[in-house]
């Protein structure tokens, strides 16, 4: 039994490292397992956190998109900031997306098309259908290390990165980035 799931493994391991290799296929994969938390009826709603908590981990540039939310207060912030503002943003993350879970309902999703610019940076749009509209919905990926992730999102015209810096502007004029961090503990605390 052994050497039949090791060959399994052998079989599988090298297409799934090739698969992640490219964009649609680490938007496909991450698609997938946030598709499979949503319609896992048996998890509880932490379960379900943690569960989202780890493929963000798994498919997301946290840092890259932290960059890009902080814009230049990223460049002024210290390291220990700049750590704590990555592990604040995916829990917002976490939270924002746990809602959005809950409104699961089968919903098919299409794979549109791939653009790669620079090597590096690259797009991937999708379709997700529902039973009332099509939701178009675009994926923005950085590839560090040989491994495209995801950065952000634009859905119907509203990108993720852009909403979030807008909404944390007011409070990083007035406290910059520790100010931030604070307002953003406080608030996960809440929940």
């Amino acid at each position: 039994m052994k050497s039949i799931i090791f060959l399994l493994m052998i079989l599988v391991m090298p297409s799934l490292a090739l698969a992640a290799q490219e964009p649609t296929e680490r938007v496909k994969l991450g698609v997938a397992d946030i598709i499979g938390i949503a319609s896992d009826s048996a998890l509880s709603v932490e379960q379900k956190k943690q569960s989202l908590s780890d493929v963000i981990e798994k498919h997301v540039d946290i840092q890259a998109s932290a960059q890009r939310v902080l814009g230049k207060y990223w460049r002024q912030a210290s390291d220990t900031e700049k750590r704590q503002f990555m592990v604040l943003l995916k829990g917002v993350l976490v939270d924002t997306y746990i809602v959005l879970l809950e409104q699961y309902d089968n919903q098919t999703v299409d794979y549109t098309s791939e653009t790669i610019k620079k090597k590096v940076y690259a797009s991937v749009d999708t379709e997700i259908h529902t039973k009332e509209n099509i939701i178009p919905v675009s994926y923005q990926l950085y590839q560090r290390n040989n491994e495209w992730k995801i950065y952000d999102f634009v859905a119907e015209g509203l990108s993720m990165i852009r909403t979030f810096s807008n909404d944390y502007k007011s409070t990083l004029k007035k406290s910059g980035v520790s100010g931030l961090n604070e307002a953003l503990a406080t608030k996960l605390a809440q929940k």
